[in-house]
């Protein structure tokens, strides 16, 4: 049983590993980021990013500027 046990606890660093490997590689093929949607939007260009389709008549492209009034 302490065998197992042991077997069990080293077996859960190659899967860490191996998870982390995939995020990573999940993160990175991902275009853009953060920092680069900020200046795209501030530079005027782009599809409007999450939240902010085109011709959903706000102007500023993102929901969470909008502020919100009870009807």
């Amino acid at each position: 049983m302490f065998a197992y046990i042991v077997r069990r606890l080293l077996l859960i660093i190659p899967t860490l590993v191996i998870i982390l490997l995939v995020n990573f590689v999940i993160v990175q093929a991902a275009p853009g980021g953060p920092v680069e949607q900020a200046i795209a939007h501030l530079q005027g260009i782009g599809g409007g990013g999450v939240g902010g389709a085109a011709g959903e008549g706000v102007s500023s492209g993102s929901r969470a500027v909008v502020a919100w009034t009870p009807s």
